[in-house]
């Protein structure tokens, strides 16, 4: 026969286990929606980014030759294009604003001497050398498919250009345009080395 007691005990027990019933509901809904907002906020499938090799302590090559444009420095990040966007006389964008690429730095220096002066040396300075830049990416050993987004300017087919006594350094910016992420090493190629700036 039950008791007052055990009755009373009885419904105290389902009221408890109905309280921390609803406890472990409200716990997992909490934690249920802040993972759907985590997972909002911070996607679980980011694209993996190569780092990318940089390289320094070289002379370029220019036409097959060693040339004494040495390199001091070189390295290169995903970023994008700075600049405004350029568009041809007709509208066609040439190079867009914003646009992802790689972005290199590089450092050089003129060690063209009067005794080993630069192609087609100017009597009145036959140590200045310009220097048209422009840089290749690689991943492994295929080359990417990249755009110098430096060549809309004139001369069309240059890209980073500078001028430099003997003795002289500079650091010229390179944009190439990719959306490919998985660059691991790049060349820096010189277009012209020459004692004359082009036409």
């Amino acid at each position: 026969m039950l008791t007052a007691y055990s009755v009373a005990t009885g419904k105290k027990l389902k009221k408890d286990r109905l309280l921390i019933f609803v406890a472990i509901m409200a716990v997992s809904v909490i934690l249920l929606s802040a993972f759907l907002v985590a997972q909002q906020i911070h996607p679980a499938s980011t694209p993996v980014i190569e780092l990318i090799q940089s390289a320094s302590g070289y002379y370029l090559s220019y036409m097959g030759n060693v040339s004494r444009i040495f390199v001091v420095s070189a390295n290169a990040s995903y970023g994008n294009y700075p600049y405004p966007t350029r568009t041809s006389p007709t509208g066609v964008v040439w190079v867009e604003n914003g646009e992802p690429c790689i972005i290199i730095n590089v450092t050089i220096r003129n060690d063209y001497s009067t005794q080993y002066p630069p192609p087609d040396s100017q009597s009145n300075n036959p140590t200045l050398a310009y220097v048209y830049l422009t840089a290749q990416l690689f991943n492994g050993k295929n080359q990417i498919n990249a755009t110098d987004l430096l060549q809309v300017r004139l001369p069309p087919d240059a890209g980073a250009v500078t001028w430099l006594s003997g003795g002289e350094s500079a650091t010229l910016t390179l944009y190439l345009g990719t959306n490919n992420t998985d660059i691991t090493s790049f060349q820096i190629v010189a277009r012209y080395i020459t004692g004359l700036p082009l036409p």
